[in-house]
């Protein structure tokens, strides 16, 4: 089913914007480390396979993969029928099925390296310090490792690990393996490290400022949306059991000497609180602590085991319900838009700028009529063979590289600082940067239009009317994209 759902649908924005790290690899990036551009170089054998499916091929298998170590981690807790709820659990969560199991995001590999290392962990403090305790404690760095490779969250995975040896099983002081482990965890981390050494560090800024604090008001609906989306993401039945078992824990209903549940929640909670915190005055996204409430998962599974033995409890099956609904509704409203998402939601700029099932719309429509359009226009001089494409901000520059740069000669820049272009600043350096009297094609929609001449730092001499491409659903106009055919560039600051 998520296969299906991965090759049935366009890229969204940080998809696309992730096939950029596969398309121009490199040590480590503007917005995140470098393990999912790997990860989709692996899948799609180094984009020799350019459709969606391969492209998001890593976050099916990220999705088969998480759905098994979950078990594992239930079944370490109590017994076998606790991993097989925790596996359900994880399969009707919105994050797990849907945000890592379908589309291609840092959370997809993420989680595979963080679930691997929380079950090494378990295995690791369950008992005595022995040679396997050992064992298990070095593969949990080395996943450990590869999960910092995927996205800086891992941070809380390492301080939760941590502040449990600190205050509940200091005897791994003294133990080589503890030190070796660290060891492995920053030779892992290196290329990180050398890339932003390079970049003055650009990478660490700019997360750092994201949740700084600000002098401004508390913005409820910051917070609220954060609230909702959790919610959404973690599944609600699932959120409830979550915070029964925590409620359970904490009023020492549970075993209090368990060393499992003291380490999942130390992994967990940090992170979660953190997030809603910065929610407080700053916009976040629902899936940064994603990985928090998939750690908690099995803490809910552990718990509804102690009251039940059945194959299929009916809470699970309300949940599961839940998953199919949204599903269901999400794919519905991204073929059809049977619900006017427009006319509820807050509109800012542009045509259906509401409508955010849009976001996944349309683009391969584009790429169906601008390539042959470019080539009619390139072919009869109008423009000079194989212009590039130039945008205005890592999206929809993204989305240019992969459905209208992909498989021809052309690629795409985009222009403006680096907080509004990110890689992109990368990108154009590898590409000579704009240079004058060169022609370049310019592409914009009607969901977010920004005239060619409202690129300040680029004067070209001549810009022509736009060609239009009318993106249809259901056999009406939902939006359109603009091409533009700039000539002889004569200013770039």
């Amino acid at each position: 089913m998520r296969a299906l759902l991965a090759a049935g649908f366009c890229l969204g924005n940080d998809e696309a914007y992730y096939y950029t790290y596969a398309l121009y690899p490199a040590l480590s990036h503007f917005d995140h480390p470098p393990m999912v551009g790997w990860v989709i170089q692996l899948f799609s054998l180094n984009l020799y396979f350019g459709s969606e499916l391969f492209i998001r091929l890593a976050a099916v298998v990220a999705g088969t993969i998480n759905t098994w170590l979950m078990y594992c981690i239930g079944r370490q807790l109590r017994d076998e029928r606790t991993g097989w709820y925790a596996a359900l659990l994880y399969t009707a969560s919105i994050y797990g099925f849907i945000i890592v199991g379908v589309f291609i995001l840092p959370d997809a590999p993420q989680t595979i390296f963080w679930i691997a290392a929380t079950l090494f962990l378990l295995k690791a403090f369950n008992g005595e310090i022995d040679l396997k305790a050992r064992r298990n404690f070095m593969l949990a760095s080395v996943m450990l490792g590869l999960a910092f490779l995927s996205k800086y969250t891992t941070a809380y995975l390492w301080l939760g690990m941590l502040v449990y040896i600190l205050a509940f099983n200091r005897k791994w002081l003294r133990t080589a393996e503890f030190y070796l482990a660290h060891v492995t965890m920053a030779v892992l981390f290196l290329p990180v490290m050398l890339w932003n050494a390079q970049n003055g560090f650009v990478s660490f800024l700019f997360h750092s400022g994201r949740v700084e604090p600000v002098a401004a008001p508390f913005t409820f609906d910051y917070l609220l949306t954060e609230i909702v989306g959790e919610t959404l993401y973690t599944n609600p039945i699932i959120l409830v059991l979550i915070v029964l078992s925590l409620v359970s824990f904490f009023n020492k209903k549970s075993k209090p000497g368990k060393p499992e549940i003291k380490l999942l929640i130390l992994i967990a909670l940090p992170l979660i609180l953190t997030f809603l915190s910065v929610s407080l005055f700053r916009r976040t996204l629902p899936h940064w602590n994603g990985a928090a409430y998939l750690t908690l998962i099995p803490l809910a599974a552990l718990r509804l085991r102690n009251r039940t033995g059945v194959l299929f409890p009916p809470v699970i099956k309300v949940s599961l319900a839940f998953l199919v609904l949204m599903v269901s509704l999400s794919t519905t409203q991204v073929l059809t838009g049977f619900i006017p998402i427009d006319r509820i939601a807050k509109k800012t700029t542009g045509e259906n700028v509401g409508d955010y099932s849009l976001e996944v719309y349309g683009w391969r429509q584009l790429r169906k009529e601008f390539i042959p359009l470019a080539e009619k226009y390139e072919n009869a001089g109008a423009l000079r063979a194989n212009s590039p494409i130039v945008s205005y901000r890592w999206f929809p520059a993204a989305n240019f590289s992969y459905y209208a740069a992909r498989g021809t000669r052309r690629y795409v820049m985009a222009t403006g600082d680096t907080a509004a272009i990110h890689k992109y600043a990368w990108i154009n350096g590898l590409h000579g940067g704009f240079r004058l009297n060169t022609d370049s094609w310019y592409i914009t929609s009607s969901r977010d239009f920004k005239p060619p001449r409202s690129i300040a730092t680029l004067y070209y001499n001549q810009i022509s009317l736009p060609d239009t491409i009318t993106i249809m659903r259901m056999g009406k106009p939902v939006y359109y994209f603009y091409i533009y055919r700039m000539k002889d560039l004569q200013m770039r600051r």
